[in-house]
């Protein structure tokens, strides 16, 4: 999600959407490491929804039911208006199949998912607080107020029932146990700064690497100047690092939602206010560049059988769905 500066302006301005000619987008760059490698990218256009969502941000797969859900602030982006909203949407064909389907938001962004014992869960960022909902039923059953937060932005969850949320303002992830929820005397059982420090440089995107236990995150930089790039922090003793040479091997922007492919060697990254797609070599080692075309990608998704990426273009109140071709 991008800055509540840099989203007022860009409504102020009016910014025109660009048509994408034809259905096939292609980029090839050359990939900035030692060895100078050529890699070729494209993606094709299999679906875009009607424009009727309401600047929508975040946008996950729920593959039980088969549904994408999608998270609309419809709104100021730190507005507590209560107008926010989550909907969803056909994974098929991008056919809104419920458009106003959880609501008493205020404006709600990243999500994701964890299934229990009993139920399914949907854990959605909403400015100062973590909502969960209950999945089966569109009922909202708990709010995880973050102590000293401003903006909390994007969400990701663990193997091990951890949810981590990014406070783009505070330069602050949190994180919540959802296993000890239910132990009123475990202090894990609340949502709790897990790491603060300058060096996030305004978080926004979350993607939890379990295999290597590592925590990738997407920043912003400051909100008057959008260069953040790509950190890795480690589960387990919280350093960070960056994940390689910012801006030659990895990307510098307003980068806003991140995502790996299906072999975890590539990470699909969405710049908000340039509005290009990076596809970025896990290892650091480069990065393509493919462009959107537009202002206003944000928290994509992605169904990894079938190699597509959904993209939610907040300008334009809709989502776009791509698939991945190498």
């Amino acid at each position: 999600m991008q800055s509540p500066l840099l989203a007022s302006r860009a409504r102020r301005i009016g910014l025109a959407a660009a048509t994408i000619m034809g259905v096939l987008l292609a980029a090839s760059v050359t990939v900035a490491n030692a060895q100078q490698q050529q890699m070729t990218t494209k993606i094709e256009k299999v679906w875009e929804t009607p424009a009727q969502f309401k600047t929508p941000e975040s946008v996950i797969y729920e593959p039980n039911e088969n549904v994408l859900v999608v998270s609309n602030i419809d709104g100021a982006p730190d507005g507590k208006d209560k107008q926010g909203f989550i909907s969803k949407v056909s994974p098929l064909n991008g056919s809104i199949i419920e458009l106003n389907w959880v609501t008493g938001l205020d404006a709600p962004k990243g999500m994701t998912i964890i299934n229990n014992t009993n139920n399914t869960l949907l854990y959605v960022s909403d400015i100062t607080d973590l909502v969960e909902v209950d999945i089966n039923n569109g009922k909202i059953i708990n709010r995880y107020n973050a102590p000293g937060s401003a903006f909390l932005n994007d969400v990701a969850s663990d193997n091990q029932g951890h949810v981590y949320v990014s406070d783009t303002v505070t330069n602050t992830i949190y994180r919540l146990d959802t296993k000890n929820l239910g132990n009123s005397n475990n202090n894990n059982a609340s949502l709790q700064v897990w790491l603060q420090t300058p060096e996030l440089n305004g978080p926004n995107g979350l993607y939890v690497d379990d295999i290597n236990n590592k925590l990738i995150v997407v920043s912003v930089g400051p909100f008057s100047n959008p260069v953040g790039s790509i950190r890795v922090v480690d589960l387990q003793n919280r350093t960070i690092s960056s994940l390689g040479e910012e801006g030659t091997a990895v990307p510098i922007g307003g980068l806003d939602g991140i995502e790996a492919d299906s072999t975890g060697r590539y990470y699909y990254v969405t710049d908000n206010t340039a509005g290009k797609l990076y596809v970025v070599n896990s290892n650091g080692t480069g990065y393509e560049t493919l462009d959107l075309l537009r202002q206003g990608a944000a928290d994509l998704g992605t169904i990894l059988d079938q190699n597509m990426i959904i993209i939610p273009m907040m300008q334009d109140n809709k989502l776009e769905a791509f698939r991945i071709m190498r």
